[in-house]
């Protein structure tokens, strides 16, 4: 009988499948037992009830509700298949088996037989637990109260890259073929090549601090292209480098971008994030609540085979902040070691991230000297009143400074650099408008809002201007 063939299956895979196999958590295995106990129970009655089949009927709903939620979260697996069907077959590719882990650190060929032999039996165990057609076999035993809407126009659709089409292919083809458990190795490269969620097809991450500290995706990344920056050729060219060896594996500094307010600092950073993306570079977005937890992010991303960018936009400490010696000592100097596939890049509107309120009141501050000459001094020259531990409260000051190995002033733009930006920005906007004219629009609308220095900021504020005039936005 179908049924019995059903309920053989589905306690065959639930049979099959380990404790540990990080396909279904404690809620979803639990999920499946009631689906078994409600289908055992409906084939040992001797005589059929309502009250059976409402059963069997509320436990599959409740598996199917769950598992169309948890693909709603990600974007369009679902074909025009059995939903369930859909749901295993995507957790094939997303789950924290053991396999799976190890494949985001090493090609899936070498890993161990024990370990490939393991995921190949839960394969099997998971395609066992989609085998009865659960929704055809619902809808034919409870059709008074279940309507499947099986063959409606679904016409997936996802992100255009390659992760995308990678996934696709491969969950067609084993919808296709069925035996799921040869596709270990298919399943093994694309996890190596495109990682597990939440780091696949992310491009930067916040931190979040409840219920436990973890990473956040943030799905809708703020992206830039390098190539729209104007000026600056050559201090850009030397953070790409120190990027560019950071992402091969190499030390790397970390970066202090400093320069004037809308010079394109945080854009920078941003176009190198998308720049090395595909060479694995992350952002990691981080804030001064942060610093205090960052110890653990560090335990959650060293052996992760991404390299990170943290983030610190826009830093300037006040003296006597705590977050300053806190931040000093996480960034070095601490007995927890920071992760080789991390560095932090920090933008300021100064060079010096800790205000020294006064401290530099004679303009070139404390100066090294011999230690002939006694103690530190002021130009060269010691003060009338002399404090001897002076130079060690300065240097405290300093410590964070000194964290970031490479400090690279990002200048304001020239006439001819912005206007070049300004036009950039227009033609990527669509604007039709002859340069002459609209760098004329320009120019009176920096004045008349007062807009004293130009960069890119003010050009992309300045089109989104001009293009709600052409749309005639006004009340």
């Amino acid at each position: 009988m179908l049924e019995e063939k059903a309920l053989r299956s589905v306690s065959r895979g639930l049979a099959l499948l380990s404790q540990h196999d990080g396909f279904f958590n404690k809620k979803e295995r639990q999920l499946w037992c009631n689906l078994q106990q409600a289908l055992a129970e409906w084939l040992s009655a001797e005589k059929l009830t309502n009250s059976q089949s409402d059963r069997l009927l509320s436990a599959y709903v409740d598996l199917e509700v769950h598992a169309i939620h948890d693909m709603d979260n990600d974007w369009e697996d679902i074909s025009d298949e059995e939903i369930l069907t859909d749901w295993l077959l995507g957790r094939t590719l997303d789950s924290y088996h053991p396999f799976l882990v190890a494949c985001e650190r090493m090609n899936p060929s070498d890993i161990s037989p024990r370990l490939i032999g393991h995921f190949r039996r839960d394969l099997r165990a998971i395609e066992a637990l989609a085998k009865p057609k659960w929704e055809t076999f619902i809808e034919s035993h409870c059709k008074a109260f279940y309507v499947s809407d099986r063959g409606r126009e679904r016409n997936p659709t996802g992100p255009n890259s390659q992760e995308w089409t990678d996934r696709r292919e491969l969950l067609t083809a084993m919808r296709k073929k069925g035996n799921w458990e040869a596709f270990w190795e298919e399943i093994g490269v694309y996890v190596h090549t495109h990682y597990l969620p939440p780091f696949r097809a992310v491009k930067a991450f916040s931190i979040c601090r409840k219920p436990a500290v973890h990473l956040h995706p943030i799905g809708a990344f703020d992206e830039f292209d390098l190539d729209i920056l104007e000026g600056n050729e050559d201090r850009i060219k030397l953070i790409m480098n120190n990027t560019h060896c950071f992402v091969r594996g190499h030390k790397a500094h970390n970066v202090l971008i400093w320069g004037s307010r809308g010079g394109g600092k945080s854009s920078l950073v941003r176009g190198l994030i998308c720049h090395f993306k595909d060479q694995g570079l992350r952002a990691l977005e981080i804030v001064p609540d942060d610093y205090s937890v960052l110890p653990d992010i560090f335990e959650i991303i060293r052996d992760r085979p991404e390299r990170y960018i943290g983030v610190l936009d826009n830093i300037s400490l006040e003296r006597g902040d705590p977050d300053l010696g806190q931040l000093s000592r996480v960034l070095e100097g601490g007995l927890i070691a920071m992760p080789d596939n991390l560095i932090f890049y920090a933008t300021s509107n100064y060079k010096d991230l800790v205000d020294r309120k006064g401290e530099r009141r004679q303009g070139l501050g404390v100066m090294q000297m011999d230690e002939d000459d006694g103690a530190r001094t002021i130009q060269g020259k010691r003060p009338d009143f002399y404090d001897p531990q002076q130079h060690q409260r300065l240097d405290e000051l300093r410590a964070l400074d000194d964290r970031f190995a490479l400090k690279i002033y990002v200048d304001t733009l020239r006439k001819e650099q912005y206007e070049s930006v300004l036009f950039s920005y227009a033609r990527k906007a669509g604007i039709d408008c002859p340069d002459d004219e609209l760098l004329k629009a320009f120019n009176k609308w920096s004045m008349r809002h007062n807009h004293d220095l130009i960069g890119g900021r003010t050009a992309r504020d300045f089109i989104r201007y001009f293009q709600l005039e052409q749309l005639d936005c006004k009340v």
